[in-house]
């Protein structure tokens, strides 16, 4: 992250740190918020809003103890109970409590805090059978992303994510390189996995917006070892290759965008499949700025001459780069991330 960015947010987070004491809040509540509010783990300033937040994922004796658990060191029990003050047959069930809840995290016995998004956003909304405290935290989550804090992140790219193309769109294009293609991750893993629920989906589906696209059923597909921990922690199921390229090809199918480490295929990975509704990347990109998503390989070429301005090409682009307008076709190019929709829908080969 360069360093005028940080330097605008440490000022943001310490005009909050200097406020803390005007909040209607608990100090603890306040402390924690803080502590969730930091650049390290992309927090949002301090605000209401995320007191609110904080508030709602734990209770005051949770927020108390959360105060001595790290985001990046794991701390056993006896560590933990050292740091608090607290004794151990006490600790242990509000820890198991806070894991149940996924509000923290737990490795090989130890435990720890997860950041806000990504984080407890994505392991708190991989549930189906949802109560009426996920649907308050949903709602209290959407709000406080909404006020579009993450952008203040990628004032410089950063390439962290890149789109997939759908591999009928460019299988006949010389240029695109192997790295592109899903089938190279097919290709290099033996361990596939599909989580059960898209957090993005099922925090819009909570808050009664439904997906235009899919399903919340269309949770991230993985590739690599970590794919054979998905059913063991509930969080989704382990499939063979062949189902694998199955679900691919339902996703595209549902013109959605394929999301991606920017990493080469033999690296343990997931595919997120995401639609301008919902996923919270392609809102970032949208609304925020463009510098999360690695500039693609590949971007649309429209023949103008072939076009018909029916619109098929709109409906399906997930980055607005296809418009209307007056009932005309335009194309804003440096929207484009390459991902091979608009090829397909097109009936009249325009675009390639």
């Amino acid at each position: 992250m360069c360093q005028a960015v940080i330097l605008t947010h440490v000022h943001q987070h310490q005009t909050g740190m200097k406020m803390t004491t005007n909040y209607n809040a608990h100090p603890v509540y306040a402390e924690l918020a803080e502590m969730f509010s930091a650049v390290k783990v992309m927090g949002p300033p301090m605000s209401e809003k995320l007191i609110a937040l904080v508030s709602h994922l734990f209770s005051l004796d949770e927020a108390h103890l959360c105060r001595h658990l790290s985001f990046i060191y794991p701390k056993t029990l006896k560590q933990i109970a050292r740091k608090s003050g607290v004794h151990p047959d006490t600790l242990a069930p509000m820890l198991e409590e806070m894991c149940r809840k996924r509000t923290i995290i737990t490795l090989a016995n130890r435990f720890m805090l997860y950041p806000l998004i990504p984080g407890i956003f994505e392991h708190v909304l991989r549930i189906d059978n949802a109560s009426d405290w996920h649907i308050v935290f949903a709602d209290l989550m959407n709000d406080l992303v909404d006020t579009g804090y993450l952008g203040d992140y990628f004032h410089k790219p950063v390439n962290a994510i890149r789109s997939l193309p759908v591999e009928r769109a460019v299988e006949a294009n010389s240029v695109i390189v192997d790295t592109d293609l899903v089938s190279e991750m097919i290709g290099s893993h033996r361990h596939f996995g599909v989580y059960h629920i898209c957090p993005c989906r099922n925090s819009m589906h909570l808050t009664g917006h439904a997906c235009s696209r899919a399903s919340r059923e269309d949770g991230c597909l993985t590739f690599g070892d970590f794919s054979l921990g998905l059913a063991r922690e509930g969080n989704g199921r382990t499939v063979s290759r062949e189902e694998m390229r199955d679900s691919v090809e339902e996703r595209w199918a549902k013109n959605l965008i394929f999301f991606t480490s920017n990493a080469v295929p033999s690296v343990q990975t997931a595919i997120c499949t995401c639609c301008d509704c919902c996923c919270r990347a392609l809102k970032i990109h949208n609304s925020l700025n463009k510098n999360l998503v690695a500039a693609p390989h590949v971007i649309a070429e429209i023949d103008e001459s072939l076009c018909t301005s029916c619109g098929r090409c709109v409906a399906v682009c997930n980055t607005h780069a296809h418009i209307l307008e007056n009932g005309m076709h335009g194309y804003v190019e440096e929207l484009c991330i390459g991902c091979g929709n608009c090829v397909i829908a097109c009936r009249n080969k325009s675009i390639r």
